[in-house]
């Protein structure tokens, strides 16, 4: 009876060339900057999982021509209601329940906006909105577990997923010249507010700006076939179709209807 020869690489899985033509990514710029109206130019159906409530009057030209479909959470928006740590902990489950709901069924998945995501999370997990320097990085790791989680379950699958992040002030130690002390001081920069490793877990980094009435992109880290020939180059007006097919050259307008 011939021996069966197991491969020593059995464990593993081989990597193939299929590729899944989907844009994983975050938006990253100022308010007003284009993030929002770029990711609803996504194929549908989408699922937008909103805290700020901030859609009225963007996506209503959108919702004409495909599924949108808004999952809202209680902060204490009521009147006479305050956001307490126990309604956080509710939101935050209700927030995960829906992703994994959404990864299921949309096309697309927005997170608008990252940000206010993660200051929710940390809310939930730490029961305060000053946890920095208070939690163990133990702690931290956890709470930041939880999207990476989420956002592993979008890779795994073949759903397009935005995480739109706005920008915050830039705090440094700074050496007072005089005193000779250490202190927190801005450095005039503005960063991504929300998790600080977001841009190393998506697939493509874009920054929104506007000049008036000129929106562009500029794209940073992004893979994909055509992925490396756009990465550092700056769009005027660009849909989220024009920079799919940018990503993925063999793919049609049609392909991101």
């Amino acid at each position: 009876m011939a021996k069966t020869v197991v491969s020593p690489f059995a464990r593993f899985d081989r990597a193939t060339t299929d590729l899944k033509p989907r844009i994983i990514a975050n938006s990253v710029g100022e308010v007003g900057s284009g993030k929002t109206s770029f990711w609803l130019g996504a194929p549908g159906p989408i699922v937008i999982q909103t805290l700020d409530l901030g859609l009225e009057g963007v996506v209503e030209t959108y919702a004409a021509d495909k599924e949108i479909y808004i999952a809202t959470y209680d902060i204490g928006q009521t009147i006479g209601e305050s956001f307490t740590h126990a309604l956080a902990v509710v939101a935050r489950d209700k927030f995960i329940a829906d992703f994994e709901a959404a990864v299921l069924s949309a096309r697309t998945i927005v997170w608008d906006r990252e940000t206010d995501v993660f200051s929710l999370f940390q809310f939930a997990e730490f029961g305060t909105d000053d946890a920095y320097g208070a939690a163990p990085p133990k702690d931290w790791d956890k709470l930041k577990g939880k999207i990476r989680r989420m956002i592993a379950m979008a890779k795994a699958s073949d759903v397009n997923f935005g995480l739109i992040q706005g920008l915050r002030n830039e705090w440094i130690p700074q050496v007072n010249r005089k005193t000779g002390k250490t202190a927190a001081g801005q450095s005039g920069k503005r960063i991504p507010a929300g998790m600080d490793d977001i841009d190393a877990l998506v697939h493509t980094n874009l920054m929104h700006a506007r000049d008036g009435k000129e929106f562009s992109i500029t794209v940073g880290k992004s893979r994909g076939p055509g992925g490396y020939d756009i990465q550092d180059e700056t769009f005027t007006g660009l849909s989220f179709a024009e920079l799919a097919q940018l990503i993925y050259p063999d793919t049609t307008e049609e392909d991101w209807a």
